[in-house]
């Protein structure tokens, strides 16, 4: 990666037109980096639009190889190549979708589009030098999607970048950065053709426009205009005299076409529009976002959120950004979403806008859920119990309780069922005084005692919790059909065949898992949730390995996937395949510490102990209060000779877990070593106490031998 910095102006396209002349061999394009006006894949939404139309045509296998991760990230974008269909949470109707996708899901997303291009780009055997303009402003999508092409080896033959940043906000720390001064006056006046201009003008030109070819355009315009400047104004005061020659109509078409340009227009109009009422050009601005969202919505552009936000009047903004933020939900990119809407989740005025059932409501709503299952009750409470307040009466007051309840039941550390019960038994009670004449009547009651039955079971009752979840299967069916609300269906076969595993009737869990597999074919987490299943019944391995073999195969780079066949397929001793998972699993999520443990224990009992301490070592780093962590990279120092460091390492993971019979064992092989036969006889004896491993009682027999022989 190349950045170059400095305003817009100075050369810096022209200047990579000329050195990129004789790279024959790459294909240089240019692309619109500001996600206001290029969307959430700003920077990198012409480059997936050309190789997926290119793939269509000459590698549909390659289209379809990676399509979960193209319809997900383009959900409006058609292609005759996919071959499998959307799950539930994809396709189901807005009002009845209850599923979220995991904050982390957006990485598995993007680690599978840049997989993408990187294999398109190979196909072909293209070579792209991607120069993207605006890139101080890339969405923070397109940040994460940069760092994660730019540590691909695979990249480097395939795609490169060079970053034109005004604002000098260096994407890459470690990029080479040239930064772009002014043009020289001999420059500027080529440029620019000011031979009829007096040497005095040409030089007023060039102070004025800091040797810059934008400004210099309007300055050179407004003198032709008449407006003269003297050594006491700046460029922008010139062009605003320039303005204030205008009468408001043209001013008023100057600014208008800037918004039409997607703000895209020349200094001139750019300054017109800055210095027109927002009030005036609103009316263009709402124009604008919902033609973009229209093409956006046929699959033929980017989502385009700069009109929406550029509407003054900001109970009129939210209403248009309600679908925009809406779709970043559905894809799961938070980042981008949430970089936009946090300050108008912290407006009041925004928070209690309307009647409490519009459609900005159920936005506010639906950014609780994200908020409370990312981890941030903290934020998503305190705004609950405020649009309980003040709505009481609102279509959104079951899913506000239905939220607070599994906030308080399932994501808030430490958990408080005490209080999450009062909140499910407080929205039943409601939902049947207030909602039994509502014709979701029944969906809405099933849902709340979905909920209720989750905290029973996490209570203890669990054959009360099986019965609400059986019941409430039924009576969606009996009410809607088989076809109804199959989303909500498939998760409320799901949760009881979570609770059936509780229980440990896996039987019955597996048979309610495939049912909602049957539900729901096309979601991945239900298949990888089968093979955890699987796994623990002897005999069915190979069947567990089918099922994260199908997740894999449904899903976006599906890390926990990959990472739990690998640590059946190192039980099976499939050493090779497991070895291969664990480096996949790191390949997507390179702080994922528990494939970095797992590769590690691979790589030991394959006896290669360097290896396996650098995989403990990198692990420690992501996560140091793991005790099989510090237990193996122990054993791995004692089988390199490093005594100490296995010592510190083994009594390490017995401060943090004191019953961990391995780390007692080791330590206790490491002291008699060194003759400390009390303390070694203390630690093996704990060992065999906690462990029933027979390596632990020859340790603890060997180590008493020594101790009477010595007595």
């Amino acid at each position: 990666m190349t950045i170059l910095t400095g305003a817009v102006g100075l050369g810096q396209a022209a200047s990579v037109q000329h050195a990129a002349a004789p790279l024959s061999s790459w294909h240089l394009s240019f692309a619109n980096g500001n996600w206001l006006t290029g969307g959430y894949l700003s920077g990198f939404h012409e480059l997936i639009e050309r190789e997926l139309t290119w793939s269509e045509s000459h590698a549909p296998d390659l289209v379809a190889r990676h399509e979960q991760t193209l319809k997900r990230v383009l959900p409006t974008r058609p292609s005759t190549a996919y071959r499998v269909p959307k799950d539930l949470t994809h396709s189901s109707d807005r009002e009845e979708r209850t599923r979220f996708y995991h904050s982390e899901y957006q990485n598995k997303l993007l680690v599978g589009l840049a997989e993408f291009l990187l294999d398109a780009l190979h196909a072909r055997d293209a070579r792209v030098l991607l120069v993207i303009e605006g890139a101080s402003h890339l969405s923070p999508t397109s940040r994460s999607l940069v760092r994660i092409l730019t540590r691909r080896e695979a990249s480097v033959a395939r795609l490169r970048f060079v970053m034109l940043d005004e604002d000098a906000t260096h994407i890459d720390p470690d990029a080479a950065v040239i930064p772009f001064g002014a043009y020289s006056r001999q420059e500027f006046e080529r440029h620019l053709d000011l031979a009829r201009f007096s040497q005095v003008q040409r030089e007023v030109l060039h102070r004025l426009s800091r040797g810059n070819l934008r400004v210099g355009r309007a300055m050179k315009h407004c003198f032709a205009r008449g407006v003269t400047a003297t050594g006491h104004l700046d460029a922008r005061a010139v062009v605003d005299f320039y303005l204030a020659s205008l009468d408001v109509d043209e001013i008023t078409t100057l600014a208008a076409g800037h918004v039409r340009g997607t703000f895209s227009g020349d200094f001139i109009a750019q300054r017109s529009a800055e210095i027109t009422d927002p009030a005036v050009l609103d009316p263009e601005n709402e124009r604008a976002h919902k033609e973009a969202l229209e093409r956006f919505r046929r699959g033929e552009g980017p989502l385009v959120v700069g009109h929406g936000l550029a509407i003054s009047d900001k109970r009129r903004r939210i209403e248009c950004l309600v679908e925009p933020c809406e779709i970043l939900m559905g894809i799961g990119l938070y980042d981008t979403w949430f970089s936009f809407f946090a300050p108008m989740f912290t407006d009041h005025e925004l928070r209690t806008h309307g009647d409490g059932s519009g459609p900005v409501n159920g936005l506010f709503i639906n950014a609780a859920f994200v908020l409370y299952s990312m981890g941030n009750a903290r934020v998503s409470v305190p705004f609950l119990e405020e649009f309980l307040a003040q709505f009481p009466r609102s279509r959104f007051v079951p899913t506000a309780l239905y939220a607070q309840s599994m906030t308080y039941g399932r994501y808030q550390i430490p958990v408080d069922l005490e209080r999450a019960e009062t909140y499910a038994r407080r929205n039943l009670g409601l939902i049947d005084e207030e909602f039994r004449d509502h014709d979701k009547y029944t969906y809405i009651k099933v849902f709340a005692e979905n909920a209720y039955a989750y905290i029973r079971s996490r209570q203890g009752f669990l054959e009360e919790a099986l019965d609400y979840c059986e019941r409430g299967n039924a009576v969606i069916v009996a009410t809607y059909g088989e076809s109804g609300y199959r989303l909500h269906r498939s998760i409320l076969i799901y949760n009881t065949s979570q609770i059936y595993e509780i229980v440990g009737d896996l039987t019955r869990a597996e048979a309610r898992l495939r049912e909602a597999i049957t539900c729901d074919p096309y979601y991945a987490e239900y298949h990888n949730d089968l093979g955890n299943l699987l796994s623990r019944v002897k005999g069915r391995e190979l069947e567990a390995l089918e099922e994260y073999d199908r997740a894999i195969a449904l899903s976006p780079p599906y890390y926990e996937a990959h990472l739990n066949r690998g640590i059946l397929r190192s039980q099976l001793g499939q050493v090779a395949g497991a070895l291969a998972d664990f480096e996949r699993t790191i390949e997507i999520k390179p702080e994922e510490w528990r494939a970095l443990r797992e590769l590690g224990n691979t790589k030991l009992q394959r006896g290669d102990a360097r290896e396996a301490l650098e995989a403990y070592v990198r692990a420690l780093g992501y996560e140091h209060r793991d005790a099989d962590l510090h237990a193996n990279a122990g054993l791995a120092h004692s089988e390199l000779g490093n005594a100490e460091a296995a010592l510190l390492h083994y009594r390490t993971a017995i401060a943090l877990n004191p019953a961990h019979a391995a780390a007692h064992n080791n330590l206790a092989a490491e002291l008699l070593g060194r003759g400390l036969l009390d303390e070694a006889l203390e630690h093996a004896r704990t060992a065999a106490k906690h462990g029933d491993d027979p390596d632990f009682a020859a340790n603890l027999a060997a180590i008493e031998g020594r101790r009477n022989a010595r007595a």
